[in-house]
C-alpha cells in the first residue's frame, strides 16, 4: 500500500469511527461501503476497517431486535484485534480492554485504540444486557420492558433513524412501530440472549402489562431511575467516550417525563 493510499484509508477509518462513536451505525457502513478498502497493505489498517465493519454491524442489529447476533458479531471484530484484546476474563470469548490512551493524538496507536474502545463500548453492553436478564432475576414484564427500553435507545430516540423532510426513509431493516408482535419479539430474543433455552415472550404478558401505553410508561421509569445512560459510564479509562445519541437523548427524556409527572411535588411555581 502506497503513502498515499494509507492515508486515505486513515481517513475514512477516522469517518467511520466519529460516525459509529455518536451511533450512527448508517452512516459508517455507508462509508465503508463506499471508501472500498483495500484488501491488503498495512495489516492493521485494514484490519481497522474489517473491525469497524462488524462494530457497525453489530449496532445494527442490535437495533433490530437481534442481540445475540449483534454478540457474534462483536466476537469476531475483536479477534481482529488480538494485541487490544483480552480473553483471560471471559473464557472462551475475545474481549476488548480498555487501554491508556496514546500521546499522539495523529497516530496509528491512537486510531487502533479508539476503535479498540468503541469495540470495547458495544461489548460492555451487551454483556450488562445479558447480565441483568440472566435466569432467574426478571420475570416476562420485566424483561418486555427491557425490550421496550432498548426500542427507545435504539429506534424511537435515535436521530439517525429518522429522515429529514422530504428525504426517503432509510432501507435498514428497522421496525420502527412499537407494535405488540415486534416488542415481544424483541423480549424474546433479549431473554434468550441471557438464556437460549427459554421459550417466548407472548401477547399475554402486552396485555396484563396495558399495552403499549402503559409498557411506554413503565421503561421510561425505569430508565429515569437509572444513574448513567450507559453502564459503562464513570468506569476507568471511559472519560471522553460517547454515549450513542439514542441512548442519551432517551435517558434525559426519562427523566424530563418524570419530573413532568411529578411538578405538583414541586414547590416552585411552573409556568
Amino acid at each position: 500500500m502506497n503513502a498515499d493510499a494509507a492515508d486515505e484509508l486513515r481517513r475514512l477509518l477516522r469517518a467511520v469511527l466519529e460516525a459509529a462513536e455518536v451511533g450512527d451505525w448508517r452512516r459508517a457502513l455507508s462509508l465503508l461501503a463506499s471508501g472500498q478498502p483495500p484488501v491488503a497493505g498495512l495489516g492493521f489498517l485494514v484490519r481497522g476497517a474489517v473491525v469497524l465493519e462488524h462494530v457497525a454491524g453489530a449496532m445494527q442489529l442490535r437495533a433490530q431486535g437481534f442481540v445475540a447476533e449483534g454478540s457474534e458479531q462483536l466476537g469476531v471484530a475483536a479477534s481482529q484485534l488480538s494485541r487490544l484484546c483480552d480473553t483471560a476474563a471471559t473464557p472462551g470469548r475475545v474481549a476488548a480492554v480498555v487501554m491508556p490512551e496514546p500521546d499522539e493524538a495523529s497516530s496509528d496507536d491512537h486510531l487502533s485504540w479508539r476503535i479498540a474502545r468503541l469495540l470495547w463500548r458495544e461489548q460492555f453492553e451487551l454483556q450488562d444486557l445479558r447480565q441483568r436478564l440472566a435466569p432467574g432475576r426478571m420475570k416476562a414484564r420485566e424483561e418486555l420492558i427491557e425490550a421496550c427500553i432498548e426500542h427507545l435507545c435504539c429506534v424511537e430516540f435515535d436521530p439517525f433513524t429518522w429522515p429529514e423532510s422530504g428525504q426517503p426513509a432509510p432501507d435498514d431493516g428497522i421496525t420502527v412501530a412499537p407494535t405488540r408482535q415486534m416488542l415481544c419479539r424483541r423480549a424474546t430474543r433479549l431473554r434468550q440472549f441471557a438464556d437460549p433455552t427459554r421459550g417466548e415472550v407472548t401477547q399475554s404478558v402486552w396485555r396484563d402489562i396495558g399495552a403499549y401505553r402503559a409498557l411506554r410508561g413503565a421503561a421510561l421509569t425505569r430508565l429515569a431511575a437509572r444513574k448513567a445512560p450507559a453502564p459503562w459510564c464513570g468506569r476507568r479509562g471511559t472519560a471522553g467516550l460517547k454515549v450513542c445519541r439514542g441512548r442519551l437523548h432517551a435517558w434525559r427524556y426519562a427523566h424530563i417525563w418524570r419530573d413532568d409527572r411529578t411538578y405538583w411535588n414541586r414547590s416552585e411555581e411552573v409556568p
